[in-house]
């Protein structure tokens, strides 16, 4: 079933969609789940809770991207399921992979915090000004949390590749934030 067959079927009030979306994206998103919150249970409930958002919020909504929407919605159903569950356990993926941002990205406090969304969209721009390959390392690593490990098995290269790669856009990215003054 395509991805356009599927949101017809939410569209429908056709509780067939949520079937589907298993079907045909369910072992993607435990994947993805179960990199943020580190345990396949928690990931099992992050999933359901995330077809249930999907549910609440197709219609109104017609995501012109399924998965991307999709993903978005798991991401920060097990995001925000780590930080109320694990926020104390320090030394997960998330933990580690949003240290390293954040060194780059500033402060946390709540001005900060406000200047979010725009920091997202200058980070956007930023990305795109990157080749395909080192774009695909950043973004698997901060917004999928993949490992280096799995990122040097996707892309086929050497995990310190990976590494010398993240540290490079990070400093990049630092002087672009510079030069736009949100350093």
């Amino acid at each position: 079933m395509t991805d356009e067959e599927i949101i017809a079927l939410f569209w429908a009030r056709d509780e067939d969609a949520i079937r589907q979306t298993d079907r045909r994206y369910g072992a993607y998103c435990r994947s993805l789940s179960r990199r943020i919150v580190a345990n396949a249970e928690d990931a099992e409930e992050c999933v359901n809770d995330s077809y249930l958002s999907l549910w609440q919020r197709i219609p109104p909504e017609r995501p012109p991207m399924f998965l991307p929407f999709l993903a978005q919605i798991v991401r920060n159903i097990s995001i925000s399921r780590l930080r109320r569950s694990e926020a104390q356990k320090r030394g997960r993926a998330l933990t580690v992979a949003l240290g390293e941002l954040r060194q780059v990205a500033g402060r946390d406090d709540p001005e900060s915090r406000v200047a979010a969304a725009e920091l997202g969209v200058e980070i956007g721009r930023f990305l795109r000004t990157l080749p395909e390959l080192h774009r695909g390392i950043f973004l698997r690593r901060y917004y999928f949390f993949e490992t280096r490990g799995e990122i040097a098995k996707r892309y086929r290269i050497p995990a310190a590749s990976v590494s010398v790669s993240l540290s490079r856009t990070r400093k990049k990215l630092a002087a672009h934030l510079r030069k736009e003054g949100w350093l």
